[in-house]
């Protein structure tokens, strides 16, 4: 069976705006999470969907990147807080 390794990586121009969806239990730790990762940064946060009972939000993150190390670094650091349980 052949595999198929995508080795091009799609071209992004910087700087430009950038959506994250954010995964967690509570909008509010997820606003919180966000306020203080994006400290000095213009960006918005919005509700998108909950979980049939409510116990999971998800919400988009939309700012400006500067760089792929930046876009990278903001994604690790939202992924490794506590109140973020998924970062896509």
């Amino acid at each position: 069976m052949a595999r198929f390794l995508r080795t091009d990586r799609p071209h992004i121009e910087y700087p430009c705006t950038w959506v994250y969806k954010l995964f967690g239990k509570s909008q509010d730790a997820i606003r919180r999470a966000v306020a203080l990762i994006a400290a000095g940064r213009d960006y918005t946060l919005e509700p998108s969907r909950s979980s049939r009972y409510n116990r999971y939000h998800c919400m988009n993150l939309e700012l400006r990147v500067l760089s792929d190390e930046d876009r990278r670094g903001l994604s690790d650091a939202l992924g490794t807080h506590e109140d973020i349980l998924l970062v896509l």
